[in-house]
């Protein structure tokens, strides 16, 4: 009996109508008669009905365009009536035809199991596909945009679904208000949304034939209802990558015998918990226990059950893991940041479980060196035993041992000797970076050796040598990272023979290469090239600015020569880095053409002229460094346009004028550090977990958090040297302390006064104007700058007192107003400026008062009050005074008529002052009548 004519008409229509969405599809040969033998078509073996049509991502190819939509014509389906199951996913379906909706599939009364997963529909569908009530599983997964809108799921709830899979629809806000309507429900994923809040019992808790439940990666907070394990038939629970507090010991989960999966991981998991408490999950094979917090403590005993992955992240162990040796059928084991110790047990893990694929014991106090089993381990795919202190020398053989080895990370170990691999067919990622491996870079690899890691990370060790060798290192991995180690000798030519569409990240910073930058690195389509701290002279190439995908140079550090080559308008470079060379030249101002680019520094070259006047509006530069050049004229006004520029540095130079009092509208928008720069990656997926074919709807994969070995191109970033000047030393500052916001103007030839402005500038951290001409008052206004962290305007010719406002600065750690003309008391000696000594107010002749040696007033231990303090009792100070001096007044005058009073009545006084007044009288004349005379002769000058 062959297959239905009416059918394999409408399969060939389906055909047709995919084909005009994409001529160049690669659709299965549907030919001949027998349309139950096509490929993707599944027919009843008795009767040739066709029972299951999968047509899923049949687009998933790079010719297509991502952005395409289309409308379905949901009627072709419709002479298909056996049809059980149907997969439409990835077809980039947005809607249906206008009178071809699914409510049309009401019809296919035998439809129980739809995919529309990975397209683009929206709430506009749900009416309709409600009234397909003989569907049980319902997959609508990554349809981003389906509940962006606050759709409601009501009309949902009518279905007697028993699968439901809502994963990445766009779901923000509140849980679902209906959920508990979902009596039928067996599997529901909600997971990889925005939900908040917490989950109430009155929903969740009414699903009493919930079988699986994943809730992960979302923003669910508070405590899990108790009436959760009351869910008797509950087989997989995931609730990772929430906000949950989970306080252990708790009852939750021991009534659910039947759970064979729980993940509780990246959730806020407090107090102690002992493993022992799970003695009842006799069928519990999953175990996700990873927490972000740092206080959840995990008592291990001797586990009762056998375990395929068991996640521990986090958690505090404080003990060796042999509590681990029963476990024979791991598969997945995470047990980094435990605080686990005693020698690495990678040889007995290995050797008992020889299903294991992924193996963390990153972050511990394992000791010891690294051994491997004796016979091969065919399943490893992942291993992690970075940040501990393994020493000793590698085993040459890992690669043998370990032969299906995709990611491998030795890292931040005490690894000695020599490094040598004899075949790394499927490697992907190998970081062996700060060890003390010594070796000679072209020995590392064997000639014969034809496979290369992708990502290659042989930083912070002792290799040295010349980078010319016969295996060509420098084109086979996408991503190489070879600094901070003692290469030596010039970049070879034949760093540009590279077949490979992408390079990635070149990182040969810090070492001791020389020689010139061949020409042909341009033709290279790298994202990251950093050569900073070597020894390269010469001019750069003259085509450099125009490398298409280029988004991080660092060249720093190094003796090229020459000018700055002109850079395209349509490039992408984001951060650039030619600081600490020998450039020359005018300022590069191609540079300020090119919208993306956030960051430059050519500090401490020779580059002279003006600074551009011409600016981009939609530049979203963020940072400028451009200190010790020889760059001369004002400071263009246009500079306060860089409504992003919140690290301003031109530093020594010969700049004049005055500041710019628009100076206040530069870096008026905050904006964090945004790249494009993304991910490098390798794929390692190493399945699904298989259940001993027990049916699991969702496929929930082993659970490889974190492991797919990739580098985030920000942590490149934040190498990105830049070159501050604050706290009165020159400090270098990578992208992660790019909340440093600078201004420093200092060491110039700036006049005028200080923009009473300044005071809007509310972002700043640190204000450097030392070192120029300028004149007048120091602005109160800078006491509203209240995260300054460094304050310097020494070495100036301000004039007046110290605003006593600037006290409000309590963040303060550096301050000086030294060499200056300031006049009047120094700042009071309390909070923040207790800590600054005589050097921040020294060189002001007209200073008085703590911490210089000059006091304020003559009588020592008495201080005047100021005419504009406020007394004790809160009345002004101009009151003290009058009282101060009347009491003085009344004194003498009580005094004076006091002593005539006892004259008068006292006649032998009386005679005892007259003679006195006769004998010394002629005396006294004399001393006057001498000390006139001189004061009145002027001195002669001989």
């Amino acid at each position: 009996m062959r297959c239905k004519e009416k059918e394999r008409r409408a399969l060939v229509q389906i055909k047709a109508e995919l084909l005009q969405i994409k001529p160049s599809l690669s659709f299965p040969e549907w030919e001949g008669e027998e349309c139950c033998g096509w490929e993707r078509v599944y027919c009843d073996p008795v009767t040739k009905y066709v029972t299951k049509l999968d047509l899923g991502d049949l687009f998933m190819d790079n010719s297509f365009d991502w952005d395409r939509q289309f409308l379905l014509n949901a009627t072709m389906f419709l002479p298909l009536r056996q049809l059980t199951s149907l997969s439409l996913s990835g077809l980039h379906i947005s809607g249906c035809k206008a009178g071809a909706g699914f409510d049309s599939w009401s019809s296919l009364r035998m439809l129980k199991i739809l995919d529309l997963s990975s397209n683009y529909l929206n709430k506009s569908i749900i009416s309709s596909l409600s009234k397909v009530s003989s569907l049980r599983v319902l997959d609508l997964e990554d349809n981003f945009d389906f509940f962006k809108e606050n759709a409601s799921v009501k009309e949902f709830t009518a279905l007697k679904l028993e699968v439901v899979n809502l994963r990445s629809c766009g779901f923000s806000g509140y849980s679902l208000p209906y959920l508990g309507e979902w009596s039928s429900l067996k599997a529901l994923s909600l997971a990889s949304n925005s939900l908040v809040g917490t989950i109430t019992s009155k929903g969740l808790c009414r699903l009493k034939n919930l079988e699986e439940l994943d809730l992960s990666d979302n923003y669910f907070a508070g405590n899990l209802p108790p009436c959760i394990g009351n869910l008797s038939s509950l087989k997989l629970v995931d609730l990772s990558d929430n906000q949950f507090r989970v306080k252990f010991p708790t009852l939750a989960f021991e009534r659910v015998v039947s759970l064979r999966y729980l993940s509780l991981s990246n959730n806020q998991l407090e107090g102690n918990l002992s493993i022992s408490s799970f003695s009842n999950n006799s069928y519990l094979e999953v175990l996700g226990l990873s927490t972000n917090t740092l206080n959840f403590q995990v008592e291990v005993v001797n586990l009762p059950f056998q375990l395929q992955d068991l996640e521990l992240g986090n958690c505090i162990l404080n003990v060796e893991p042999i509590f681990l040796y029963s476990q024979h059928k791991l598969r997945v084991l995470d047990l980094s940041n435990t605080h686990s110790k005693g020698l690495v047990p990678a040889l007995w893990l290995l050797e008992n479980n020889t299903d294991l694929i992924q193996l963390d014991l990153h972050k511990n106090f394992f000791t010891g060196s690294l051994r491997l089993p004796l016979l091969t381990h065919e399943n490893l795919s992942i291993l992690d035993i970075s940040d501990n202190n393994l020493s000793g020398e590698l085993p040459s053989d890992i690669s043998i041992k370990l032969p299906h080895l995709h990611s491998l990370n030795l890292s931040k170990n005490c690894f000695q000797g020599p490094v040598r691999f004899i075949s790394m067919k499927y490697m992907i990622f190998l970081d062996l970076s700060i060890n003390n491996l010594t070796d000679d870079i072209q020995n590392i690899f064997s000639t014969n050796l034809t496979y290369f890691p992708d990502f290659l990370d042989l930083s912070n060790n002792n290799f040295y040598g010349s980078l010319n060798n016969p295996t060509n290192l420098l084109t086979k991995a996408a991503t190489l990272l070879l600094n901070d180690n003692n290469i030596s000798g010039e970049l070879p030519i034949s760093i540009c023979n590279t077949s490979m569409e992408s390079m990635g990240i070149l990182d040969i910073s810090n070492n001791e290469l020389s020689g010139i930058l061949p020409d042909c690195i341009v033709k290279i389509d790298y994202w990251v090239l950093k050569l900073n701290g070597n020894h390269l002279e010469g001019p750069l190439p003259s085509e450099i600015g125009s490398m298409k995908n280029l988004w991080l140079l660092d060249l720093s550090n190094n003796k090229l020569s020459g000018s700055i080559p002109p850079f395209t308008n349509n490039s992408v470079f984001e951060l650039v880095d030619l600081s600490r060379n020998n450039l020359s030249g005018d300022f590069p101002i191609t540079w300020l053409n090119i919208s993306n680019i956030q960051a430059i520094n050519i500090r401490k070259n020779n580059l002279s002229g003006k600074l551009p006047s011409w600016i981009d509006k939609e530049s979203n530069l963020k940072v400028l460094q451009a200190g010790e050049n020889m760059f001369e004229g004002h400071i263009p006004e246009q500079i306060c346009q860089f409504k992003y520029l919140r690290i301003l540095d031109l530093s020594h130079n010969n700049l004049s004028g005055k500041i710019p009092p628009c100076i206040i509208h530069m870096g008026l928008e905050s904006s964090i550090f945004s790249f494009t720069g993304s991910l490098i990656y390798a794929d390692t997926s190493v399945g699904e977990l298989n259940f001993n074919g027990a049916h699991l709807p969702f496929n929930k994969p082993i659970i490889l958090r974190g492991y797919e070995p990739s580098i985030d191109l920000l942590e490149h970033a934040e190498n990105f040297v830049l070159e501050l000047i604050s706290k009165g030393t020159s400090d270098f500052y990578g992208f992660k302390l790019l909340l440093e916001c600078l201004l420093d103007l200092s060491s110039n030839e700036l006049v005028g006064n200080i923009p009473k402005e300044i005071g809007e500038m509310t972002w700043l951290i640190t204000l450097n104007l030392s070192n120029n001409y300028l004149t007048g008052a120091v602005p109160d206004s800078i006491s509203k700058l209240h995260q300054l962290l460094s304050l310097d305007l020494s070495h100036n010719s301000l004039t007046g007192q110290i605003p006593r406002e600037l006290t409000k600065l309590t963040s303060l750690e550096t301050f000086s107003v030294a060499y200056n003309n300031l006049s009047g008391p120094t700042l009071d000696m309390k909070a923040q400026f207790a800590t600054f000594d005589n050097r921040s107010y020294e060189g002001n002749p007209n200073l008085c008062g703590p911490p210089l040696s000059k006091g304020c007033f003559s009588y020592p231990d008495t201080k005047l009050p100021s005419l504009n303090e406020t007394g004790d009792d809160g009345e002004d100070g101009s009151i003290d005074f009058l009282i101060l001096f009347g009491s003085f007044a009344l004194f003498f005058v009580v005094s004076f008529w006091g002593f005539m009073a006892v004259l008068f009545f006292k006649r032998n006084w009386r005679y005892a002052l007259f003679n006195l007044v006769d004998e010394h009288g002629n005396l006294i004349y004399l001393w006057v009548f001498l000390f006139v005379r001189k004061i009145r002769i002027p001195r002669r000058h001989n």
